[in-house]
């Protein structure tokens, strides 16, 4: 039906304006959300499992686009399990290291008691001892003092020891944590929510020109779809290369959309691309994109993503 309307204006214009150019477009917002194919680790291009239809109206949260997951799942599976481990191993080593610390702080409390009570028998005066007890109570009390030096090294190197392993596991942590989220985060990113409330557009993949549906797969980047309300609303042409230089920058266009019961709406060119891209499904030929914005209030029966006839004002007012 769109195709036979559009075909009966393309007739009663013919006539008097032949040498005018007829351009196609459609409607965008300019504030559309748009959604590109996600980077995501694994792959560098992904396939599309699902989309909300080309055209319904969606809220803010909802879920439209599902993108196939591929190994996703179980590496993030083995992110958790990894972390998990690295939990349990940190645990185990710094536990084992907090009691060595505890021993070395007992063995230093043992040898300062050694020391104290050799101090007792080495402060007796050679005069009222035998000298072979005296030097046996001098080399007593030398012997605790050497223990109890390398007892308090020894529960220094195992404080610094621990230390330096909290510090290593938290980094180690730390790294497991982020590859966990990475991966979750990834997982997460192959479901693709609105972020406001509009209607559901598919894109155009740019060197064919046709449009994006589920099963398609793309490189990251490629714009999968849009999410457009009414509130700015703009024309995007595509203008055939041989029509290029009879469209500029400042003219007006009578636009028709291809749904019934709508009414026309004029606007002006805003700019013009200056390079051509191939839209395979159309023609061999390049196409420049215009856009153009609304002269006046755009009849509320427009909506995003309906296509367009674009007709030179002066064309429509003779015919």
């Amino acid at each position: 039906m769109n195709a036979i309307r559009i075909s009966l204006i393309w007739v009663a214009l013919s006539g008097s304006a032949a040498a005018e150019p007829l351009i196609t477009g459609i409607i965008e917002d300019v504030e559309a959300q748009t959604i590109e194919m996600p980077s995501l680790p694994g792959a560098w291009q992904r396939r599309i499992e699902w989309m909300a239809p080309e055209g319904s109206q969606v809220n803010a949260g909802d879920l439209i686009i599902r993108l196939d997951p591929g190994s996703l799942i179980s590496e993030e599976e083995k992110a958790r399990v990894d972390l998990e481990k690295m939990q349990f191993n940190v645990d185990k080593r710094i536990n084992e290291l907090q009691l060595e610390v505890l021993q070395a702080e007992q063995d230093v409390l043992r040898a300062e008691s050694a020391v104290r009570l050799a101090e007792l028998d080495a402060v007796i005066p050679v005069e009222t001892i035998p000298r072979l007890d005296f030097e046996r109570y001098q080399l007593t009390l030398a012997t605790a003092q050497q223990t109890l030096a390398r007892s308090q090294t020894d529960l220094k190197n195992k404080r610094a020891e621990l230390a330096d392993q909290r510090q290593q596991a938290a980094l180690e942590l730390r790294q497991a944590e982020l590859n966990f989220a990475r991966m979750r985060e990834a997982l997460g990113g192959t479901e693709i929510r609105a972020n406001n409330s509009g209607y559901q557009n598919n894109g155009e993949i740019f060197f064919t020109g046709k449009k994006v549906f589920p099963g398609d797969t793309l490189y990251s980047g490629f714009l999968i779809a849009s999410v457009a309300g009414r509130e700015d609303l703009r024309v995007k042409f595509w203008l055939h290369e041989a029509d290029f230089l009879k469209v500029h920058a400042g003219q007006r266009l009578t636009v028709i959309a291809d749904a019934e019961g709508t009414e026309a709406f004029d606007v002006e060119i805003e700019r013009r691309s200056t390079q051509a891209i191939d839209k395979e499904d159309w023609s061999d030929s390049g196409y420049f994109e215009a856009i153009a914005k609304p002269i006046g209030t755009m009849p509320a029966a427009i909506m995003p993503g309906m296509s367009v006839l674009g007709i030179p004002a002066d064309a429509r007012e003779a015919s």
